[in-house]
């Protein structure tokens, strides 16, 4: 049995039904931390209460059953007649994982199989008295749930149709109580979105009660919000990308012009168009808490699985940024809160008699720094032993025993983020295996992003990550190589200088210049990427673009610069797709091709592996 996907009403539960799925992923996790918080519990109640109401609307009886049964356990708590611990939420989280995976299958327009039946009655077991015991016997194992006989759902009444099709047909009637549960389906921007006001009930409210649709909620609140097809506002990004490449265009035409009346069109053409590009950029936008919302349960699973004590603090959570970059993120930012726990948290005993609180915390924050947003992730932990690290990188092979005693702390720090480091003892199902932290170097770096480490031994660890706001256009450092431009990335720049070719030396077969009493590498791009030297390299007029590849400084050597340019990002055809060093092509102010390069794949293809 299949459902009809292009139904509107489907649709529209699947948008804010999966809204909510993923808000009780957190809310179930602080209402752990904070069992005594009315208004966390009833929201974590409306929101079962909610989807489960949509889910019989649609006739989805195996969600139905589930949730029925989750609903009534937490209106007992709601209740009082019982408190949350451990085993209860173990439950109620194995029920959201389950839940999780029928509602996958509804977004595929099947009909889900009913949950398990011992989960069922592990849930039934929870709403009576003394239930616990028996409730952790008749837990299946996770994420079992095989076809069974399903359970009885709450049909909808004729009347409850017949008043459901009144409202969607816009007949102004006020609903009865008997189909507030219809009502929260009927209308899913209001219905849905109101589950999460977090109204303030007494805690003996009965369900039908608590279903009453807000009031406050007028239909021109619901109409505010417009759903978008994300392949539309990406088509229109690329229109708006063309019209700031005709604008750069025309701009450097003015330039060679005495017109004012001209260049005073041209100047206000470029307020448009700048204002005009800010407002798509916008509209591509989503707050980080999208990423960040799936962390408290990844950390209080791993800390139960390692016998630890951890709090998350999640700060900066409305951040905004590019949606192409909050689903870039998940994975990074998974690893890195995942060693937080494991390599940075003590064990409770081990914290206790270092002084320390016997839970750890680990702090996950965003803030916008101009066009760059900054991520850190902190911890309280055992911090890392620079020393350490020098002897695990000798011996695992990465460097020589003379280049790690030259080392300094910050780059011993750094080389946790080279391909098979560890220094994990033995291998365990969190990590061990020496990959995880050069995935989430090289992932950072293709978003044109940078990653910093700061740790102190004893008091804990900080990893910095900065991004830009959007990889949709990008503010690059334009440079010439005999005639032809390219584009270098402006966050990967950090500083430029002109060559003094007679402080230059070579160590270990590697040029370098002297800066700030360090040793710079440095690499003539020239001989990487042109084949005909120009007038002003044989007059020996070259200047040192200073960048940062991961987590080194090296100077790329060129021979003009143009200046500070934004560019729209072209892929290139498909015979120089995955051509590496090049991240894309743009279209320069005078009107020609420039290769936008990419930074750390140049390198690794040049001048190093790693």
């Amino acid at each position: 049995m299949t459902i009809d996907a292009h139904d509107e009403i489907f649709q529209n539960f699947l948008i804010e039904a999966g809204e909510i799925l993923e808000r009780l992923n957190e809310e179930l996790v602080e209402l752990e931390r904070r069992p005594d918080d009315i208004d966390v519990l009833n929201a974590v109640f409306r929101g079962f209460h909610t989807v489960k109401a949509g889910a019989s609307f649609l006739g989805l009886d195996g969600l139905v059953g589930l949730w029925h049964r989750a609903e009534d356990l937490f209106n007992v708590l709601r209740n009082g007649q019982r408190g949350v611990d451990s085993a209860l939420m173990d439950t109620a989280l194995q029920v959201l994982d389950v839940a999780n995976a029928m509602f996958a299958e509804v977004q595929q327009g099947q009909i889900p199989a009913p949950a398990d039946p011992t989960l069922l009655e592990a849930l039934e077991q929870l709403t009576v008295p003394g239930g616990a015991a028996a409730a952790e016997r008749a837990l299946p194992p996770p994420l079992d749930v095989p076809a069974q006989a399903a359970p009885t759902a709450g049909d909808i009444s004729e009347e409850e149709f017949e008043a459901l099709l009144d409202i969607l047909h816009g007949k102004d009637q006020a609903p009865s109580a008997g189909v507030a549960e219809v009502n929260a389906v009927a209308a899913p921007q209001a219905a849905m979105r109101s589950n999460n006001a977090e109204a303030r009930q007494p805690a003996a409210v009965e369900p039908a009660e608590a279903s009453q649709p807000d009031a406050t909620l007028t239909p021109s609140a619901s109409e505010a919000a417009v759903r978008v097809d994300p392949r539309r506002l990406d088509a229109i990004l690329n229109m708006v990308g063309e019209l700031v490449l005709a604008r750069n265009r025309l701009a450097t035409l003015t330039e060679t012009m005495a017109d004012e009346d001209m260049s005073k069109a041209i100047a206000n053409l470029d307020v448009v168009t700048a204002n005009l590009q800010n407002a798509v950029l916008k509209t591509r936008m989503q707050p980080i808490k999208k990423v960040f919302g799936r962390f408290p349960r990844l950390v209080r699973d791993l800390a139960r699985s390692l016998n630890k004590e951890v709090n998350l603090e999640l700060r900066g959570e409305e951040t905004d940024l590019d949606k192409n970059l909050v689903e870039a993120l998940a994975d990074p930012l998974g690893h890195l809160v995942r060693n937080a726990v494991d390599h940075g948290i003590e064990s409770p005993q081990d914290r206790v008699a270092a002084g320390k609180p016997r839970a750890g915390t680990v702090i996950l924050a965003a803030e916008q720094e101009g066009d760059h947003i900054l991520l850190s992730i902190e911890d309280d932990g055992a911090g890392m032993d620079p020393n350490r690290l020098r002897r695990k990188a000798v011996e695992k092979g990465l460097i020589d025993q003379d280049s790690a005693a030259r080392l300094d702390d910050k780059e011993c720090y750094d080389l946790i983020l080279a391909a098979g480091f560890s220094t994990r003892e033995q291998i365990s199902d969190v990590s061990g295996r020496g990959v995880g932290m050069d995935v989430v170097k090289t992932r950072i770096g293709q978003l044109n992003g940078t990653v910093e480490i700061d740790s102190q031994l004893g008091k804990g660890s900080r990893l910095k990550i900065r991004l830009p706001l959007t990889l949709a256009i990008m503010p690059t450092l334009m440079v010439k190589l005999g005639d032809q431009p390219f584009a270098l990335p402006l966050g990967s720049v950090r500083e430029i200088f002109d060559l003094d070719e007679t402080r230059t030396n070579t160590v270990d077969g590697q040029l370098v210049v002297m800066l700030r009493d360090k040793a710079l590498p440095l690499f003539y791009l020239r001989e990487w990427l042109v084949t005909t030297r120009s007038a002003a390299a044989e007059r020996n007029v070259n200047h040192v673009v200073v960048v940062h590849v991961g987590n080194r400084r090296v100077g790329f050597v060129v021979e003009q610069l143009v200046g500070q340019e934004e560019v729209v990002i072209k892929p290139l055809g498909a015979f120089l797709q995955g051509l590496a060093g090049f991240a894309g092509a743009t279209i320069t102010r005078d009107g020609r091709i420039a290769l936008i390069l990419d930074v750390p794949s140049l390198m690794k293809a040049h001048a190093y592996h790693g």
